[in-house]
């Protein structure tokens, strides 16, 4: 690689991240600088933190501590490279190779320019000082040549980001077919978005913590139990009974420091057996054996992460260049095949059909937006934000079970409707940026732009209800609510939609951002829509706590002893329901004559990369 080509890669690099800032307006310079200023402050912070840590909890701890606390520290760095790994699958390249390929400069600079700019992520700023931190101070603690695991702390993360940047690669030559780019995409997100998700799916179902009759405490309890009971018939007396209560203590107390120690030893069995299987274990593996003074397998720790980073960054250079080269693109030269008679394809049925009670403009836009959320890799991967959270409620709910008083079980199938509800905020609350240049469709049609709103929102409404009534289905084989507040539940779910439909309408006209295809982030984040969308979840709880009303004045009316026979909740929770409906078929057209007065401009934020 030649110097100074590399040199003109690093100047040009710089060059774009400036302009990038200039763009992007000073408010979003500030925003930068101060969320700079605050992960750098964070990152101090736990330095520090696990650099005491080292100097002082472990200056005389075992090397299976050293060995499980290196093991927690890379696995809770692993869990956030992976989340950050969703949020950008296909690696962004800073310097595009194809812009360089009929120039004669090493295409290695760039390479190396775009792998070195990877590195720049809020996981490493956070967790390498802290790496750092706890082995500088083991080695104040235990002795310099613990200094040793620093390389070992390179080479673990030269070895993570050389894998990384090879899987990105990879995805980006199998997406060079855009026909299955979005498909890979949306797969590869679920598998990653299961996998983080499984020690919550883990911890909700807690299969370690169940009594176990023989555990130090339950003896102790079954002995002090019947030591009660000989107190109480004057088979002893106190001074006996306080006598013989000391000795059980200490007896619980030995067995209790036994246990500790067999758990430990079999949880620093499992740890080795899984460090030295697992490559990302070697960093844990290779600074234990440096604590007890065996350098040699940390050397061959070191030396096998080093050699795994190497071969991962060389084979994401020739992927890359074969990427680029046209590799994954080329088509072979096929015979020309004789042309089959046209045939003429039938129009499809499902937006043929007719929504009762709407318009032919309304039917046409909600079916066209509910065919769109069917087909859409991102509206599939939105669908698992409800999924887990019903898996992970319900798991709660049956393995958690407590008594619930009658009055508030239907406050759980309210938390469950606003749970799903909030979930699906993203795509409600930024209707216009999935469309992105389909968008035109909607500027140049004659339609009434309030039918526009109300066909989408009817396209929601499926998705959202069909959810919540499943949430609330479980609720109620769990905990059976009261048959009328059971059936004030539908009204409570419909009032709760109209209303999220109108701040979700609002925010969808005055904070669009256009979504990157196949992903589900903006293309370009401005500072005011972020506030925006952040504003718009705070609003959301106190309008959603409007739907209450009924179910506060109804315990109140039975509190005071009045109207006892009388269904208070069911009949001010349908009452309140057609006043809310109402309401948004007020509002509905004030907002399609907003939505017609800024809709070139969300023309041409959705459709442009830059806003």
């Amino acid at each position: 690689m030649n110097g100074e080509h590399f040199r003109a890669f690093v100047w040009l690099r710089w060059r774009i991240r400036r302009n990038q800032l200039r763009r992007g307006g000073i408010a979003n310079a500030i925003v930068y600088v101060v969320l700079s200023v605050l992960a750098i402050a964070v990152a101090l912070t736990l330095a520090i933190v696990f650099f005491l840590l080292g100097l002082h909890s472990l200056s005389n701890a075992p090397p299976g501590v050293i060995l499980l606390v290196w093991d927690g520290l890379v696995l809770a760095f692993l869990f956030f490279w992976a989340l950050g790994l969703v949020m950008e699958l296909q690696r962004a390249e800073v310097l595009s190779l194809d812009r360089f390929l009929h120039m004669p400069v090493s295409l290695s600079g760039a390479f190396i320019i775009n792998y070195l700019s990877s590195l720049i992520n809020l996981t490493l700023i956070i967790f390498v000082p802290t790496l750092l931190g706890l082995s500088v101070g083991l080695a104040c603690s235990q002795g310099p040549a613990l200094l040793l695991i620093l390389p070992l702390i390179a080479a673990f993360v030269f070895m993570t980001t050389a894998l990384t940047y090879q899987f990105q690669g990879w995805l980006a030559s199998l997406m060079a077919n855009k026909r299955r780019r979005r498909s890979i995409i949306a797969v590869v997100m679920v598998v990653f978005i299961l996998i983080t998700q499984l020690p919550n799916l883990i911890n909700v179902w807690h299969p370690w913590d169940r009594p176990n009759p023989e555990s130090p405490a339950a003896r102790f309890a079954q002995q002090r139990s019947q030591l009660d009971e000989e107190l109480a018939s004057k088979k002893i007396s106190k001074t006996e009974y306080e006598r013989r209560l000391k000795r059980l203590e200490e007896q619980k107390n030995i067995r209790t420091q036994e246990l500790e120690q067999q758990e430990l030893a079999r949880a620093e069995q499992i740890g080795m057996v899984a460090s030295a299987v697992l490559p990302p274990g070697w960093l844990a593996l290779g600074a234990r054996e440096i604590a007890t003074g065996d350098y040699g397998p940390g050397l061959l720790c070191l030396a096998g992460m080093a050699v795994i980073g190497s071969a991962s960054l060389w084979r994401a250079y020739r992927t890359t260049l074969r990427l680029y080269t046209g590799t994954y693109t080329a088509r072979p030269v096929r015979a020309a095949a004789p042309q089959p008679e046209p045939v003429v394809a039938e129009r499809s049925r499902f937006l043929e059909k007719d929504l009762p009670w709407a318009t032919e403009h309304v039917s046409v836009v909600a079916l066209a937006t509910a065919r769109s959320l069917l087909r859409a890799p991102e509206a599939k991967l939105m669908l698992l934000g409800p999924v887990i959270m019903a898996v992970v409620f319900g798991g709660m709910l049956f393995t958690r079970r407590s008594p619930v008083p009658e009055a508030v079980r239907p406050l759980i199938g309210f938390g469950a409707m606003a749970a799903t509800l909030f979930t699906l905020t993203q795509l409600a609350g930024n209707q216009f940026g999935f469309e992105r240049n389909g968008f035109r469709v909607f500027v140049l049609c004659p339609v009434n732009r309030r039918d526009i709103l109300l066909g989408k929102n009817l396209a929601l409404a499926p998705l959202a209800l069909g959810l919540g009534a499943i949430l609330v289905a479980v609720v109620e084989a769990i905990y059976p609510m009261r048959i009328e507040y059971l059936l004030a539940l539908p009204a409570q779910m419909l009032s709760m939609f109209c209303l999220y439909c109108l701040l979700a309408n609002l925010l969808s006209i005055m904070a669009p951002m256009r979504i990157a295809a196949g992903s589900l982030r903006p293309a370009s984040s401005r500072l005011v829509p972020v506030l925006l969308h952040f504003l718009f979840v705070l609003v959301l709880v106190p309008t959603f706590a409007l739907t209450l009303i009924p179910l506060g004045l109804d315990a109140w009316l039975h509190a005071l002893g009045w109207l006892q026979s009388v269904p208070v909740c069911l009949i001010l929770s349908w009452l309140e329901c057609g006043a809310i409906v109402l309401l948004y078929r007020a509002l509905l057209p004030a907002q399609g004559d907003l939505f017609q007065s800024r809709e070139l401009r969300i023309l041409n934020i959705v459709t442009t990369r830059d806003e």
